[in-house]
C-alpha cells in the first residue's frame, strides 16, 4: 500500500487579484521546490475564466506533508487575502498528527483512504 498523501485543494479567486494570485503561487512553488524534496507533485491549475483554481499535491508520506504545512505557513495570510478556500480533498492514509493539523483549515477536509491501485515512478 502506498504511503503517498495526495490532495485536491480548491480555491475561488477574488475579483481583480489574478495577477497577484499568480505571483503568490509562483513564490509558493519555488519555496516548495527548494525546501521540500519529498513534495513529489505541487501543481496549480486555473479555470479558463481565472476565477477558480485547483492545487494538486502529492507527498511521499504524512511527515512530508507536515513539513509542507510548516513551510506554507508564511504564505497563508496572503493566500486568504486573495482567495477563498472552497474544498479540500485528501487521498491516502494520513497520520493522526496530519489530520489534526489539517483540521485548522477553514473548510471541512474530505478524506479518501487508499484502497487499491497502482503508482509507477
Amino acid at each position: 500500500m502506498s504511503n503517498y498523501i495526495r490532495t485536491d485543494v480548491a480555491f475561488s479567486i477574488k475579483e481583480n487579484v489574478l495577477d497577484e494570485f499568480k505571483n503568490l503561487i509562483g513564490k509558493m512553488v519555488r519555496n516548495t521546490e527548494s525546501k521540500e524534496p519529498d513534495a513529489l507533485v505541487y501543481e496549480w491549475y486555473l479555470s479558463e475564466n481565472g476565477l477558480e483554481c485547483h492545487l494538486l499535491e502529492t507527498f511521499k508520506d504524512s511527515d512530508a506533508f507536515m513539513v509542507h504545512l510548516d513551510n506554507l505557513s508564511v504564505f497563508l495570510d496572503q493566500l486568504w487575502d486573495l482567495s477563498t478556500l472552497t474544498g479540500f480533498k485528501t487521498f491516502g492514509n494520513p497520520s493522526a498528527e496530519l489530520q489534526e493539523s489539517l483540521s485548522s483549515f477553514p473548510v471541512p477536509i474530505q478524506y479518501f483512504s487508499h484502497t487499491d491501485g497502482l503508482t509507477r515512478d
